[in-house]
């Protein structure tokens, strides 16, 4: 039996899905509904890029428990798709807000780590447009890959919590990104270490189908909460009082003409 592949991606991605050997969950649910005689052959799934893990169980759900989808749908791929990183290696609260798998080490100073997006994310919300992810999805990616990696390879046990502070932070966009499988490749470019701080220049590259679409050049310093804390206390006095006294200055004496 012929089996045909069709890419699964999420409905904010309808766009994509035009012309192309892709769907989307709205469009799968209801073909799931068309009898058989209408869509013979075995259709196969792979995971595209948006889908969240309670699209993929309901779909899942629906296709094994209906009559005859178990012989026309194979699902198997879906279940293995990249999964996203731990929240305390993103420093998110929500899990749909990482948008990166957990990081793997190459070597001494390169790592990789999966795209991960759901449509549920915060930063896919209120924004899409056209075939391809939204650039700001994509830097913050970037973002979420420095704290991640740091967090799994360059933090020792028992070390206190710490602060991250982004010193510069530089995009170039060398294509679009389509909602298919991508990987990120992380390069340490230069790493200052003691007691007080790590200070850390990497190289962040978004790479799809072989090719690079985004590079991000991030330097950042990691400091002892302790220490950024009372530094962050301080300034955000100073910027109280300063913001304050204007408010405080004698009104002008205008002369009435």
């Amino acid at each position: 039996m012929t089996c045909k592949t069709l890419i699964l991606v999420s409905d904010k991605f309808i766009d994509f899905t035009l012309d192309k050997k892709a769907i989307t969950v709205s469009q799968l649910s209801a073909m799931l509904e068309v009898p058989e005689h209408i869509l013979p052959g075995k259709l196969k799934l792979i995971p595209g890029l948006g889908i969240s893990d309670n699209d993929i169980e309901e779909l899942t759900t629906k296709i094994n428990t209906h009559r005859t989808s178990p012989h026309r749908w194979d699902v198997s791929a879906l279940a293995s798709r990249p999964r996203p990183a731990e929240t305390c290696l993103s420093h998110k609260r929500l899990p749909h807000n990482t948008l990166i798998g957990t990081p793997h080490q190459l070597d001494e100073n390169r790592f990789r780590m999966d795209l991960c997006i759901d449509e549920n994310s915060e930063l896919m919300g209120d924004h899409q447009t056209g075939q391809h992810v939204q650039g700001m999805v994509l830097v913050e990616a970037s973002r979420q890959a420095f704290l991640a990696v740091t967090e799994a390879f360059f933090q020792g046990e028992g070390e206190d919590s710490v602060y991250f502070v982004i010193n510069s932070m530089t995009t170039e966009f060398m294509g679009f990104v389509f909602p298919v499988h991508s990987h990120i490749d992380y390069r340490v470019v230069s790493k200052d270490i003691n007691d007080r701080r790590k200070k850390f220049s990497v190289e962040i590259d978004i790479i799809q189908g072989g090719d690079m679409r985004t590079r991000s050049s991030i330097s950042f310093t990691v400091y002892p909460n302790r220490v950024i804390s009372k530094r962050e206390a301080a300034l955000a006095r100073d910027t109280v009082e300063v913001f304050l006294s204007q408010f405080q200055q004698p009104a002008s004496n205008f002369v009435a003409e």
